[in-house]
């Protein structure tokens, strides 16, 4: 599944323009929403998203594994295709809350060989676990 995330137009009238734009929270939901409809692996923006990623605004950037990124927002998943389109299509869910708020939304169901989500290239910083060799 391929979700974008976009700013909304702001030629659009809105009492809340900030509504219009794509929050670091928003990114945040759909990716939890895609883990949750048990997806494999997902990115955004071609940054992996890890168990140690952080997510987090930055004025009007996001940081991704410390990454500055910008909309559009690509977020890239691999998993069962049905699981994870009805994850972020279903009636009253976060995606169509964006939607009435303003913002672009596209969602794509492709086949996972058309899907290319890169490696982590971080270093995992490990506080409790040890590493044995």
């Amino acid at each position: 599944v391929i979700v974008t995330l976009d700013d909304g137009d702001a030629t659009i009238l809105s009492n809340n323009v900030t509504s219009l734009l794509v929050h670091d929270g928003d990114v945040l939901e759909v990716v939890n929403s895609l883990k949750n409809a048990g997806a494999e692996a997902i990115s955004v923006n071609d940054q992996r998203i890890v168990s140690t990623t952080s997510i987090s605004c930055a004025g009007n950037i996001i940081l991704i594994n410390g990454e500055k990124v910008g909309a559009p927002f690509v977020i890239k998943a691999i998993g069962s295709p049905i699981m994870l389109n009805s994850s972020v299509t279903m009636g009253g869910g976060y995606i169509e809350q964006l939607i009435k708020d303003g913002v672009k939304v596209d969602v794509q169901q492709v086949e996972k060989e058309n899907i290319v989500i890169p490696r982590y290239e971080g270093v995992y910083q490990y506080k409790y676990a040890t590493i044995y060799e």
